[in-house]
């Protein structure tokens, strides 16, 4: 995921980073739930995004007693401030045995791998810590949609996924873990919005989206975080605010994991499978005829080759992420050029789950104006 500038506080206080902290902290007088829950990756984007949802909006008040964070390298700089202002108590997987699992008391974890190319190594060592512990009842896995379409000789690192869960639903049928794995939940996102802000310095400087797929080439991008820039956050009206300051993926996982039921996790997710993208589809200039009426000026669709795409990536705005995960976004491109991503799916289960709609593209552009708005250049006197 490209970086985000800054956080935004509680969505359902306004905006308002005190009232968001002291909710979090009164919740050992409100809490009811004994639930303790670990969240791996915690030092990148959805994690800590995660984290702060479940600490700041008072929807989740009681539903937990505990949030352990759980990480595979040095916490970004967002993510640090996350994790201190909630003064979430951290450790690195590494560091990490059963005894410390149980001591912990976890019995809820949400499995977010790793933007590394050892993923798979350490997805299963997590898996290994829960297995011995024989405690972790709730196990709720992020994988990615597109997965089951993808082809391990085009797209490794998305076919990966299916590696990822066939581990992760192994528990599920293995006595010997005890309770561990018993009440399991998949969750495949869809490709997320904020992917389209690696490009935020081609449509400010040339109006332009350049992705490498065609004009008719369709995906339903979906929106993930709960964070927003500050600028943009600051310019929204509340109710804008709601719809998009929570994020779709973060805020299924979070009801998910808070939720309840006679043999873990409520009856409604257990032993789910669910993809989740955008509400609709959408072609490149579908996506960037939503940011023209967002904008209130023109930004166009650029369809450009894979090697442009790749030096894209490559540049100064690729910077922050790991080389998996730019295969990874170009595998997912060539599975839409592919033909393989022409469907919605999750929004009934979202709906039902969340009590919300997801969010549409054109809101995205609306939150992250700033981000994609045109740059005037200046001009000379000689120009004038």
């Amino acid at each position: 995921m490209p970086p985000q500038k800054k956080r935004t506080a509680d969505a359902k206080n306004g905006g308002d980073s005190s009232k968001a902290t002291s909710s979090a902290k009164s919740k050992g007088s409100s809490t009811k739930s004994q639930r303790v829950v670990a969240i791996t990756a915690v030092d990148g984007h959805t994690g800590s995004s995660l984290v702060e949802l479940l600490l700041s909006d008072s929807d989740f008040d009681g539903k937990f007693a505990k949030v352990v964070g759980l990480t595979f390298g040095e916490p970004g700089p967002d993510a640090k401030d996350i994790l201190d202002e909630y003064q979430v108590e951290t450790m690195p997987v590494d560091g990490m045995d059963e005894d410390k699992l149980k001591e912990l008391g976890v019995d809820t974890l949400c499995l977010i791998p790793p933007a590394s190319k050892d993923k798979l190594a350490l997805v299963k060592q997590v898996l290994e810590l829960g297995k011995k512990a024989k405690s972790v009842k709730n196990l709720v896995f992020v994988s990615s949609a597109g997965c089951d379409y993808a082809e391990r000789d085009k797209q490794p690192h998305l076919r990966e996924f299916i590696d990822l869960e066939v581990l992760a639903m192994a528990p599920k049928s293995d006595p010997s873990t005890e309770e561990t794995g018993h009440s399991p939940c998949i969750v495949r996102p869809g490709f997320y919005l904020e992917n389209l802000l690696l490009y935020s310095k081609q449509a400010q400087a040339d109006g332009m989206l350049p992705i490498p797929v065609d004009e008719n080439h369709k995906f339903a991008p979906v929106r993930p975080l709960a964070t927003l820039p500050a600028a943009e956050a600051d310019a929204l009206t509340s109710p804008q605010r709601e719809q998009v300051a929570l994020g779709d993926v973060c805020l299924l996982l979070a009801k998910i994991l808070t939720s309840e039921g006679p043999h873990g996790l409520a009856d409604e997710v257990r032993g789910s499978m669910i993809p989740l993208t955008g509400p609709q589809m959408t072609a490149g200039p579908e996506l960037a005829e939503a940011a023209s009426q967002a904008l209130g000026a023109p930004l166009k669709f650029h369809s450009v080759r894979e090697a442009e795409a790749k030096k894209i990536l490559q540049g100064p705005q690729g910077k922050e992420l790991d080389d998996s995960e730019k295969a990874y976004l170009l595998e997912y491109y060539s599975l839409v050029r592919e033909g393989k991503t022409n469907y919605v799916a999750g929004r009934p289960t979202f709906r039902a789950v969340t009590g919300q709609d997801l969010t549409e593209p054109a809101a995205f552009f609306e939150a992250y104006k700033d981000s994609f708005a045109r740059k005037k250049r200046r001009t000379s006197k000689k120009d004038e």
